[in-house]
């Protein structure tokens, strides 16, 4: 079928030539529209139910709200984990499903048991559905500054970086520098305006002011960009109206609270009243009722006094605008309070799009903010995207350019080149086209499965053209013989229908080889699916394409001459230059009006100009036998092929022994899920203590981003105390979380000096030494974080040294890695230990107990207990006998305690589009000490006025900051941050020291939780189906040859590969993850593809002899073995050669995504080293000693029948 295939296709060339090219048009368009992201989406499907509880405790939000909707959603079909927070005032419950739930149709069945679940709750709790977003989608965070700016030129100035040139306006800067003009709305610090030399203005807004921009001028249109599922702001204070009622006014007048409350609400509205037909017009009547100010909220009348006065508010209240009580506070760069946001994309949304639209708005609305406020991007994830898809788009070149070297290195014919290499951008052009057709978005793993496929979608390119080469020089020396020429059409077809089906199906393999992949589930599948099917389509499009394309191109171009020799040099050289120089100069102006391309139109017109070049010139075509470079490796390998087979035994037994050998390396490496993937910012995230104060927060807050930011590789920092108004962030008041925004730009990092082999050589022979292997490199992002120590023993400290507080534990991690973690497991370090049950005290303790239990393991930095209990409670326990005696219930006393002591918002104004809370309380002299607050008056239903010390007692006990529970049963966490040691190795000594430290009492469990989850529910699945598919490429690979030696000898290819590739990841200190494993798969189906090779050209040797009737001995087939295997090492070296070197620069990639990458490619590039070398001396061996012992009792036949015909015949008598 394959051979028909190619046949067809030299038969219909331009049809093929046809619809390559509109593939690989679209393909084109597709890599300029497809969706761009950092990392594939690992969050899980969620679904959250927030509640509001004004006024509540955490005790009473958890047992009134939060755990009857847990329990309801624990029936949710498809629910894996239900969470809880409840918090003062807040309950939150996160529902996660299985993976590849649809997450409408999950909010649909979590809203369908909603309703059933809230006939439970208080009444007049609401709870609703939160964003279709996760933390994840926290994708851009910013801050509204108030800077300064310049009197004459309110709106901002332009300024030309280039030039650095100031202009009022970019229609007073020349024509040619606007497109590059950047829109500077204020500044930083004081001074004077660069354009006027006037001293720059303050634009003086306080919080209250900046929160009021952020929520009514800015969020709403941000919320409207296609993608953005919310925008939360993040500190300031919201503007709030309060009254602040005085209890002796009021018992003066003897006014009830609630009547005070009634009167407020009645005198806050708008009515309709219908319409009213006048004079023929018709007229909509209303009434308008809406407060406006404090003016308005003094006149509103709470009652009658004896002599039928009305009592004002005014009266028995004092009225201010303050701002509304704050869980969560905003500070930036060090220098104080700031008001932000962070903007959440959409669950499964482009995030690269969604950015750019949200920062082109914000341009927008940037121009309408008060003179000297602007916006200062804080965190932008489309950095991070654009520096991973940089790092993998300029490894794919440097294979791509690689590859192609190789290729005219062995063939020494450049259109021979072009066509080999052709198929590597065209497979991965056509690998993009279906990677946008499946929505699969380009990102590190996406872009590395094709980059993992470079080297090995040319092989069968590079053996079809080989062997091309190898036919057309058969075919001269037949017309050297005097035969008859063979049409060019027939040698092209022979010499690719000979290796076209093998290679197909050696392609085939290699793709089955990915299945494991493809079974993974839950965030491993969500993080390699994604390389499996872009490998996989690289895979097949490449398949294809070396069976239509190729033999179409090889017709054309393999050849000493494509413009004919008749037309003679002149008209040819015209043809030429005009072909590279004309199109050139069209492409270049073209490439110039395009944005997208005007940065690469040098470049786009010279690579024309060359590969016109390299098309039309004359090259002639150099036989193998006097190609230098086959010379080269044929002396190279003759030796070692005559020292092998003249030691078989000796062979195989070092074979076996290395390997054994990978027994040692394999049993030392450590294990891990994932490499830590740096993302180029770091969160800093304390613990600290849970009693803890907003004040003392805030001061934390600001001295730590203080610290931080005098570090000359932070570029920003925003920290945040408590949460953003956001349901994807349950965070309680003792949590902080700073972005840590770093100077992209590595090379402006500090450097360090390092000790080299060469460090105590001279200078005059150390020196090209150095230029490879530099004595000093910039830091790392872990040696920021933790510091260094140079050779001399002077000792850097990092920001985690520096910011070391007492009764503050840190935490490091990347922000995508932290959420993601977060979502999955809910803990934010690499490990945590989770500890179930009923009480919160005992949590608390075996929480201490766990931490303490391993923070004496070697590797941990800090383990710290999320302390359940460290909180404090004044209970207001009411006395019912005493209430009772002066008629009032329990809920009468604490209506008081909840309104007037907690204060309660009992309206909100309209102010054309802004809304503000109005509060109603007691003075705050009134609430500040227990005393105070015993003196706090409770009207009766006669009117008595009684003090609160009277009907309640006063009691301050300990209790919960904030309750978690997960599947409706309590929990305490246990952070625990790790450095230096691998995790599969520190889990396995830490549960053993819990284990042994922390005895757990009934009705509590105890279990270990993180990222190493992953790998420990991952591995087990990997294996079963690694070995199902192993027995699946036996079997395949039987159909194809039907024969079990030849399966077997192909097969061997794969433990020879793990010698090499054990060792190599022993030698870089990597440990085992899942990136490794991906690998090592990867590798099985190359070194299928590579023993196939090599046993093609033994068996085509060998079926060669025999058919020419040259395989009458030993001697005989030892010439087949040698012929096959030296004679026919260029297309093998060449094979394994792009195979070894399209995976190198993936090994010395530097940039966001590169330790990924260099962990799928190590036990790739290893194991293919020692496959190829043990293939070249181990396959000739048992080759030869399998056809020997197949042939011997036939050779030793014909060997007795010759001796027979030899011996004289006997006389008759």
């Amino acid at each position: 079928m394959i051979a028909r295939i190619i046949e067809l296709s030299i038969r219909n060339r331009f049809l093929v030539i046809l619809l390559t090219g509109m593939l690989v048009g679209l393909g084109i368009w597709s890599v300029f529209h497809i969706r761009l992201d950092a990392i594939p989406d690992l969050s899980d499907v969620q679904v959250i139910v927030t509640t509001e509880y004004p006024g509540q405790n955490p005790q009473v939000v958890d047992d009134q709200v939060t755990y009857p909707l847990t329990t309801a959603m624990l029936a949710v079909p498809g629910s894996t984990v239900v969470r809880g927070f409840s918090m003062f005032e807040q309950s939150f419950v996160y529902v996660l499903f299985e993976d590849g739930t649809d997450i409408y149709w999950a909010r649909s069945r979590v809203l369908e048991y909603l309703n059933f679940a809230r006939d439970r709750l208080p009444k007049g709790v609401e709870p609703k559905l939160g964003p279709d977003a996760t933390g994840v989608g926290w994708v851009y965070q910013y801050v509204l500054f108030p800077g300064y700016f310049s009197p004459d030129h309110p709106k901002g100035l332009w300024h030309d970086e280039a030039e650095d040139r100031w202009y009022a306006s970019p229609a007073a800067a020349p024509e040619e520098r606007r497109e590059r003009l950047k829109r500077v709305r204020g500044f930083e610090r004081p001074g004077s305006c660069p354009l006027t030399g006037k001293e720059l203005v303050p634009a003086e807004l306080d919080l209250a002011q900046l929160r009021s921009l952020q929520d009514w001028y800015l969020r709403y249109p941000l919320t409207s960009v296609e993608g953005v599922s919310e925008v939360a702001s993040i500190g300031g204070f919201v503007r709030q109206y309060q009254v602040v009622l005085d209890p002796a006014s009021l018992q003066a007048f003897k006014l009830p609270l609630r009547d005070v409350v009634a009167a407020i609400e009645r005198s806050n509205n708008d009515v309709g009243g219908s319409v009213l037909e006048l004079s023929e017009n018709e007229y909509m009547v209303r009434s308008r009722g809406y407060l406006r100010g404090l003016d308005d909220l003094a006149q509103v009348p709470v009652g009658l006094g004896a002599s039928g006065t009305p009592i004002l508010l005014s009266d028995v209240a004092t009225l201010q605008v303050g701002g509304e009580a704050r869980r969560g506070i905003g500070e930036y760069n060090g220098i104080g309070e700031a008001v932000g946001a962070v903007i959440v994309a959409r669950f499964g949304e482009n995030a690269h799009k969604v950015i750019a639209d949200a920062k082109e708005k914000l341009f927008e609305l940037e121009g309408g903010l008060p003179p000297g406020v602007f916006v200062k991007p804080t965190y932008d994830r489309s950095e991070l995207i654009q520096r991973s898809v940089r790092t993998l788009r300029n490894t794919l070149i440097e294979e791509i350019i690689v590859v192609g070297l190789v290729c005219i290195l062995f063939l020494l014919h450049a259109r021979s080149e072009l066509v080999a290499v052709f198929v590597v951008p065209s497979s991965v052009i056509v690998a993009v086209l279906i990677m946008n057709l499946m929505g699969i978005n380009a990102n590190i793993m996406s872009l590395g499965g094709i980059a993992l496929s470079i080297g090995v979608v040319v092989d069968s390119a590079i053996i079809m053209v080989e062997n091309a080469h190898k036919h057309l020089d058969r075919e001269e020396e037949r017309l050297h013989a005097g035969h008859p020429p063979t049409p060019r059409v027939e040698v092209i077809t022979a010499a690719a229908t000979e290796v076209g089906p093998q290679l197909f199906f050696s392609l085939l393999i290699i793709t089955v080889s990915f299945l494991p992949v493809f079974v993974l589930e839950g965030e491993a599948g969500r993080l390699f699916k994604p390389l499996a099917f872009t490998k996989t389509f690289a895979m097949a499009a490449a398949s294809a394409l070396s069976i239509t394309i190729i033999p179409v191109l090889m017709f054309y171009f393999i050849t000493a001459r494509v413009l004919p020799e008749r037309w003679g040099w002149g008209r040819n050289l015209a043809i030429t230059a005009a072909s590279m120089l004309m199109p050139a100069a069209a492409l270049f102006l073209v490439a110039e009006s395009l944005p997208q391309l005007s940065p690469f139109r040098w470049w786009i017109a010279a690579g024309w100009a060359v590969l016109a070049g390299m098309l039309l010139v004359p090259q002639r075509i150099i036989h193998e036998e006097k190609s230098p470079i086959s010379k080269l490796l044929q002396r190279l390998y003759e030796p070692v092929f005559r020292l092998a087979m003249g030691n078989r035994a000796l062979v195989l037994l070092v074979s076996v022994a290395l390997l054994l050998s990978t027994i040692y390396p394999a049993t030392r490496l450590g294990s891990e899920f994932m490499p830590p993937l740096d993302e180029g910012d770091l969160l800093y995230m304390p613990t600290t203590d849970p009693s803890i104060s907003i004040t003392k927060s805030k001061e934390l807050l600001q001295q730590t981003n203080k610290l931080i930011a005098t570090f000359p590789e932070v570029l920003t920092v925003h920290g945040k105390i408590g949460r953003a108004e956001s349901a994807t962030d349950p965070a309680p008041l003792s949590m902080i979380e700073t972005v840590v925004q770093l100077k992209p730009e590595r090379e402006q990092w500090r450097r360090r000096h390092v000790e080299r082999f060469h460090s105590e050589w001279p200078d005059w022979l150390k020196q090209p030494f150095a230029a490879l292997w530099p004595e000093e490199r910039n830091i790392t992002t872990e040696e920021l974080k933790f510091g260094w120590r140079d050779p001399d023993g002077t000792m850097h400290p990092g920001l985690n040294t520096v910011v070391s507080l007492p009764g503050v534990a840190n935490a490091w991690p990347f922000p995508i890695e932290n959420r993601i973690n977060m979502l999955a497991t809910g803990i934010k370090t690499p490990v945590g230990i989770k500890i179930l049950g009923p009480d919160l005290e005992a949590l608390s303790e075996l929480a201490q107990r766990a931490a303490n239990a391993v923070r004496t393991i070697e590797g941990t930095i800090s383990a710290y207990p999320d302390r359940t209990f460290g909180g404090y409670y004044l209970d207001v326990d009411v006395d019912r006998v005493a209430a009772a005696r002066y008629g009032l219930t329990i809920g009468d006393v604490q209506d008081v305690v909840q309104s007037a002591i907690g204060g309660m918002n009992v309206t909100t104004t309209v102010e054309g589009l802004e809304r503000y809370p109005l509060n109603v309380r007691y003075a705050r002299e009134l609430r500040d000490d227990i005393p105070a607050l015993r003196e706090v008056l409770v009207t009766g239903p006669t009117g008595v006025q009684v003090p609160l010390g009277q009907l309640a007692a006063f009691r301050i006990n300990p209790g919960a900051p904030m309750i978690r529970s997960e599947n409706a049963q309590r929990t305490a966490w246990v952070f625990v941050d790790i450095a230096g040691r691998d995790l599969g190795g520190y889990i396995e000594e830490a549960r053993e020291a819990v284990a042994k430290e922390v005895p757990l009492p009934p009705g509590y469990s105890l279990h270990f939780s993180g990222q190493f989850e992953f790998w420990e529910k991952t591995l087990p699945r990997l294996v079963i189906a690694s070995v199902i598919t192993v027995l699946l490429i036996v079997l395949l690979l039987y159909a194809s040859s039907r024969s079990w030696f030849r399966v077997g000898v192909i097969m061997l290819a794969v433990p020879f590969s793990l010698i090499g590739a054990f060792w190599f990841l022993y030698a870089l200190d990597y440990n085992m993850s899942l990136a490794v494993v991906i690998g090592i798969i990867a590798l099985a189906g190359l070194d299928a593809e590579t023993g196939m090779v090599m046993l093609l050209y033994l068996d085509n040797s060998f079926e060669r002899a025999r058919e020419a009737g040259k395989m009458t001995g030993p001697e005989d087939l030892w010439a087949a073995v040698h012929d096959g295997a030296v004679k026919r090492i260029r297309p093998k070296a060449m094979t394994v050669s792009a195979a070894f070197i399209g995976l190198v620069p993936l090994l010395w990639a530097e940039g966001t995504g590169a330790d990924v990458m260099r962990r799928l490619a190590a036990p790739m590039i290893g194991g293919l080293l020692v496959s190829f070398a043990m293939e070249l001396i181990v396959y000739p061996v048992l080759f030869y000693t399998a056809r020997e012992w197949q042939h011997r009792r036939e050779w030793g036949a014909r060997e007795q029948r010759g001796l027979n015909a030899a011996l004289p015949s006997p006389k008759r008598g």
